[in-house]
């Protein structure tokens, strides 16, 4: 599998995104609610994946 690299700041800026797609998800309705929601899901996983890592990865520096 390859590696990307994720920034302190991208990840902030991520979770940012999460929030305002969350929002969105909850304003809209019909196939564009589920659909954002799909995306919210793959962007909270993104992002726990992440944080994981560079927690891994600050453990072992």
């Amino acid at each position: 599998m390859a590696t990307i690299e994720i920034t302190p700041v991208e990840v902030l800026a991520l979770k940012k995104l999460a929030l305002i797609n969350g929002a969105l998800a909850q304003s809209i309705s019909g196939q564009a609610r589920i659909e954002q929601t799909a995306l919210l899901r793959v962007l909270v996983d993104v992002l726990a994946r992440a944080d994981l890592a560079n927690h891994a990865g600050g453990a072992r520096g």
